[in-house]
């Protein structure tokens, strides 16, 4: 992100300097349509440069830490969930699903709209497929995927992946959009292994 930033304020100087040490100032902004070439030139380069800055962002990770994190994942999440969109959720044990997050997911299984890939059923798991939810167990409790993540709109052109990961001192919630990016479909590929192998 620094770097991204440094690279487009470095772009507006160079461009800055170049209008200032192309010549004489006066002639540069002489006749009324240089004056408007040099002003939509630089508009143009500001309006890149916040592009690229605004799209850096984007991408980065939501960061979670202090006291109120997990208070903080809990709503990020449930914010994500609380849409009409198709959605596969990964977790070994759904321990995080707590009041609005639960409530969620409840709606999302009433609509149809909820697929759960776990090790192993349990109480949640149990109400949300009574409710309309499809469950995929793979396994026993003992055996577990290391990843956790939340896959939006699987197999569509809008597909979306939420990757949740743990670091020294906070939890980290990378959103993948981009279908270029072998992550989604290494998330997309497991969805549909462990579906074909349930049927």
């Amino acid at each position: 992100m620094t770097r991204t930033i440094l690279t487009q304020l470095t772009l507006l100087i160079a461009f800055i300097a170049g209008v200032f040490l192309a010549g004489d100032i006066r002639e540069v902004f002489s006749s009324a349509a240089n004056t408007i070439i040099v002003i939509a030139a630089l508009v143009l380069t500001v309006a890149s440069a916040v592009c690229e800055i605004v799209g850096t962002a984007q991408d980065l990770p939501r960061t979670f830490k202090g006291r109120k994190r997990d208070a903080k994942i809990l709503k990020y999440m449930t914010r994500l969930l609380s849409t009409n969109e198709q959605c596969v959720i990964s977790s070994n044990d759904l321990s995080w699903v707590k009041n609005e997050a639960e409530i969620a997911l409840i709606n999302k299984a009433r609509d149809g709209s909820l697929h759960l890939l776990m090790p192993a059923p349990n109480s949640l798991s149990k109400t949300l497929t009574s409710q309309g939810a499809v469950a995929y167990y793979y396994g026993t409790d003992g055996n577990r995927f290391r990843s956790r993540f939340t896959l939006i709109n699987p197999g569509r052109s809008d597909a979306r992946v939420a990757i949740g990961y743990g670091t020294k001192d906070a939890h980290r919630i990378q959103i993948i959009q981009a279908k270029d990016n072998p992550a989604l479909h290494l998330v997309e590929d497991l969805y549909d292994f462990i579906k074909r192998t349930q049927s």
